[in-house]
């Protein structure tokens, strides 16, 4: 995609067709610069100026031509022999539409140019002339500054080439805003400096090592490579040589832009068979031979030589690469150390070459994303020499000290390949899983049980993988424990919502059995979640049948916590030994395969961190039973009342601080809640500086109950772990009466495990944030969140105005048939059903209202109005009956009783010969007033009835009333029907509701 993207514009760019360019609908100022493209005049065998074309325009208008950019004169003019050499001049006029300073920017215009920009003469590159004699190549990028008249920018290009190469100009040249252009060519230059001064730099330091280590000589051919590289970048693209040496010749220049790359070939070449140690066969010898004297002829050849010189570098270099992988072929077979690094930059190597010669055949800039490879490939090499180094170096200790850090280096060892071993395991992992949720192309059900096997022992050895790690930094007291008072009640719910997403066998139940109240604990969060996460999970996994069951208990000072499970169970020896520091080789390995041995091994140090003793209860067939305790935080009562004091004080510093203007006014509210003040404050001021309005609170309890009244926010934060109500609980309560559009929730969290991200969004949350964050990325998730839920609103609208203008064909068609019959029959009927179709017309063209909701007798008389216009068509085949209280202060929202009549007309009455009743009531109830439609029409089939629930079956009528009445309301249509008996629809609508804050 990348390599297609280079060929590509990268945005819709306006093209130049007889000599003009109209770019005066491109925002300059949003869109940055164009590449003037396409088709420009061009004057054959003239070098013409402005005043030319002021002189005679007319006789230049007979000999104008048309030249694609970019292009070359291949084909089309020739001097002294050579095709594609000769002069002419290049004429492009450009519609700005504004007046404002441009500038052009040039590259690649073959061989000699001089620019003539907005009528001013800007200078150029080399010296165009007519006679070869007179002529001065040169390559260097032109840079133009000038201001536009009258919205129109003239561009003239003399161009001219003799015996160098075809003349043209192969890449488009650059125009825009002088700042727009000014930064192109410097972010370009910046790229070609860096790649500079690192190839420079890791050139000279090797020669250095080269110098000093002269029994290898792989290090002087590397050195060579990196300042080949970094020597031609100095004379490519950008041209960085021209800026402090402007007068370097032309002829070295073209020179060394052929015999670089060549070195640079040759001498990774020589890098890789001294590394290696592979002895030169008569193939590569003879090549290397003959590339030295063939560099040394390059020097001395005339330039006249140098496209055909071009070609036959390709050919060399492409030998040369046959060759030396061929011989790295036979050096995998001798096994040599190291071989794959060089494989790897070679690898790197062959990228740059290849874009190198892309670029240098289709005239193209250097994309930022390719000049990587470069770069990875010194990366890479000097690892393995620097590995190499380490190697020497070590081989010259002694004995002694590394048998004294063998241990040391075994941890380390160990350490550092379960930072490797995440990556392929996540891999396996989420491959696997792809695979098992894939229902397009499901797998055969012995294919399903050995992925599951695979998945399975994936996530297995992902978590051997974190304990071993947690457990290196546990032995070399690497962790240290943040204690705070943590709710042991909220934390066990919290590690079953995690558990949740693994797959738990159906036969094993767990249990819950905590008590109501429980003193808050002192512990590390993180750490008391790992503990407890890591001895259910344990008892899941070996337990076929039973149950699981957590329990606590409250004893004095201290609280004990029991996890029980009725599985395989262990007999007394094996539990002494897996608890103690001497094992055996034989019996580490028994006991340590079987599952228990680092998972449980790392509880135990956990525990024993937070000042306590893990214990084990367990006997073969009965189960295993594993309890530790926990120092109580504060007396209940006393820890209840310090939390309601500091929430208190909390709410009153932060719902009590006077609100600003800017605040009052702003357009969304903002629902924080997250049980530490700091926190809370921090958010506070972030969503502050967004100019938008909050409401903070310290528990979730409080904000279930601000949330079930009227009251709904346009965004929650909610923190993840909190006393008592955990964030998990409160996103579940938002997302019973939220969709995900409506009310979206960013939680934030200090943990940073899979599993508790899993769970976050399985019970809704749009996104996550970690703690501690930066206001910078808190902000961006903000607004991203806020312009989503905007953005489905106003697909709701849109999907609201579409209902409001749907006017069925045929209803309006037969409606005016009915007029028609009655002008013939009854005037007076006529005047009615005029008006009928008046009001019809008038509640269904209002696109706008001024409210979300309206009083329920508006929609009533939208209503009427239908259904008198229908019964004309139906007649007797139709009968309405109302049983209809007089309610007040009922609001509702548009269009929502007539869709639902109109569908009962329609597809319950219309399809039934004899006809039918709509019956249309309301009754008052302790929750509201129902208002119900109902038929006894052909009713609907059980599964339509279903979708239709779903919002998958029909239009946007009863659909669209659906979803506003669940949006609104938190109440969806009780839909019920049977075949051939009818249809029945009721909405709740909650008297009194307040209309003018919801609309708001």
């Amino acid at each position: 995609m990348t390599v297609y993207n280079w060929f590509q514009d990268p945005e819709a760019m306006p093209v130049a067709e007889k000599g003009a360019l109209d770019a005066s609908h491109w925002d300059f100022t949003e869109r940055g610069v164009i590449l003037l493209r396409g088709e420009w005049e061009f004057y054959q065998g003239m070098l013409l100026t402005p005043a030319d074309f002021n002189e005679r325009p007319e006789e230049l208008g007979k000999q104008r031509k048309y030249m694609a950019v970019p292009g070359d004169w291949k084909g089309i003019m020739s001097s002294g022999g050579r095709d594609g050499a000769g002069y002419g001049t290049y004429r492009l006029v450009v519609k700005i539409g504004r007046d404002d300073v441009f500038s052009l920017r040039g590259k690649k215009i073959r061989l000699s140019n001089h620019v003539y920009f907005g009528g001013d003469d800007s200078g150029g590159s080399g010296q165009p002339s007519d006679q070869a004699a007179t002529y001065m190549p040169s390559n260097m990028p032109v840079f133009a500054t000038a201001a536009s008249k009258s919205g129109y920018m003239d561009i003239l290009i003399q161009v001219a080439s003799y015996n160098n190469l075809r003349g043209g100009l192969v890449q488009p040249p650059e125009f825009g805003l002088t700042e727009d252009v000014i930064a192109r060519r410097d972010n370009s230059r910046l790229v070609d400096i860096l790649l500079i001064s690192a190839m420079l730099v890791f050139g000279l330091y090797y020669a250095g090592m080269a110098k000093r280590w002269r029994k290898e000589p792989y290090i002087m051919h590397f050195s060579i490579f990196c300042l080949a590289i970094g020597l031609f970048t100095l004379i490519d693209n950008e041209i960085v040589l021209g800026s402090f040496w402007p007068d370097f010749p032309f002829a070295w220049l073209q020179k060394l832009l052929i015999m670089l790359p060549f070195i640079s070939f040759l001498s990774f070449s020589m890098y890789a068979y001294r590394y290696l140690g592979i002895r030169e066969s008569r193939w590569f010898r003879g090549l290397r031979i003959f590339g030295v004297s063939y560099i040394c002829l390059q020097a001395v050849l005339p330039n006249s030589f140098v496209s055909m010189l071009f070609y036959i570098n390709i050919v060399l270099q492409a030998i040369i690469f046959c060759v030396v992988a061929g011989e790295l072929l036979l050096g995998r077979r001798e096994n040599r150390k190291g071989l794959i690094y060089i494989v790897l930059g070679g690898s790197y190597f062959v990228l740059a070459w290849i874009i190198g010669q892309i670029r240098y055949q289709f005239a193209l800039d250097n994309p930022f994303s390719m000049l990587i490879a470069p770069l990875l490939l010194v990366f890479s090499q000097s690892f393995l020499m620097s590995d190499r180094f380490q190697q020497a170096f070590q081989k010259s200790e002694g004995q002694t000290k590394r048998l004294m850090a063998q241990n040391r280096q075994k941890d380390e060892f160990l350490a550092k390949t379960s930072r490797e071993l995440h990556t392929p395991l996540n891999g396996i992992i989420h491959l696997s899983q792809s695979l098992l949720e894939d229902k397009k192309n499901p797998l055969l059900d012995p294919h399903r049980e050995n992925i599951q096997l695979l998945h399975a022992v994936g996530r297995r050895l992902s978590t051997l993988v974190d304990d071993m790690m947690d457990f290196n930094r546990i032995k070399y007291g690497e962790t240290h424990l943040k204690l705070a008072p943590v709710d042991v009640a909220m934390m066990v719910r919290f590690v079953l919502n995690s558990l949740a997403i693994v797959p738990i066998n159906d036969r094993v139940e767990i249990r819950d059995e905590l008590p109501n109240r429980l003193p808050f604990v002192m512990a590390d969060e993180n750490r008391l979640r790992q503990i407890l996460y890591t001895l259910i999970e344990n008892g899941l996994k070996y337990t076929a049948e039973g149950y699981v069951v957590i329990r606590a208990v409250a004893q004095e000072d201290v609280i004990v916590i029991s996890i029980e499970d009725t599985g395989s169970g262990m007999p007394k020896a094996y539990i002494d030994r897996l608890f103690g520091t001497k094992l055996s080789q034989e019996e580490r390995e028994l006991y340590e395969t079987d599952g228990f041995g680092l998972g449980i091994r790392l509880v135990k140090q956990l525990v024993e961190l937070h000042g306590s003793e893990l214990q084990a209860i367990s006997a073969p067939g009965e189960g295993t039973v594993f309890s530790f305790t926990l120092n109580v935080a504060a007396p209940e009562m006393e820890l209840q009342q310090l939390y309601e004091s500091e929430s208190a004080a909390a709410e009153e510093e932060l719902f009590f601080m006077p609100l600003g203007k800017e605040e009052l006014e702003s357009p969304f509210t903002i629902l924080i809640v997250d049980d530490d003040g700091a926190s809370l404050k921090m958010m506070i001021d972030v969503v502050q500086s967004l100019g938008y309005s909050h409401v903070a609170m310290r528990s979730s309890e409080e904000a279930v109950k601000w949330l079930s009244g009227s009251k709904r926010p346009d965004l929650a934060v909610i923190d993840l772990l909190m006393p008592v109500v955990s964030g998990l609980d409160l996103c579940s309560a938002i997302r019973s009466r939220y969709s995900l559009a409506e009310l979206p929730v960013l939680m934030m969290t200090s943990l940073g495990h899979r599993e508790d991200i899993i769970a976050a969004l399985r019970e809704g949350a749009n996104d996550i944030i970690h703690k501690p964050f930066e206001p910078s990325v808190l902000k961006a998730r903000i607004q991203s969140l806020l312009a989503m839920k905007k953005s489905s609103e106003q697909a709701v609208k849109r999907e609201m105005d579409f209902l409001q203008a749907q006017i069925t064909p045929h209803f309006l068609y037969n409606s005016m048939n009915a007029l028609v019959g009655l002008s013939y029959k009854d005037t007076d009927k006529l005047r009615e059903t005029i008006h009928h179709l008046t009001t019809y017309l008038r509640a269904k063209f209002t696109f706008v209202f001024k409210k979300k909701l309206i009083p329920l007798e508006y929609e009533l008389e939208l209503v009427r109005a239908y259904l008198e216009i229908e019964q004309l068509r139906f007649g007797s085949r139709l009968e309405v009956q109302y049983e209809l209280q007089g309610h007040k202060n009922v609001w509702l929202p548009p269009l929502s009783l007539q869709p639902i009549v109109e569908n009962a007309v329609r597809h319950g009455i219309g399809p039934k010969p004899e006809g039918g009743t709509i019956r249309i009531s309301s009754a008052t109830s302790g929750e509201g007033v129902r208002i119900t439609v109902a038929d006894n029409g052909v009713g609907i089939e059980k599964d339509d009835l279903e979708r239709l629930r779903a919002g998958s079956l029909g239009g946007v009528g009863v659909a669209s009333v659906n979803y506003r009445m669940k949006t609104i309301f938190g109440q969806p249509i009780v839909m019920r029907s049977e075949l051939g008996i009818g249809t029945e629809m009721e909405l709740l609508i909650p008297e009194g509701f307040d209309a003018e804050s919801d609309a708001d």
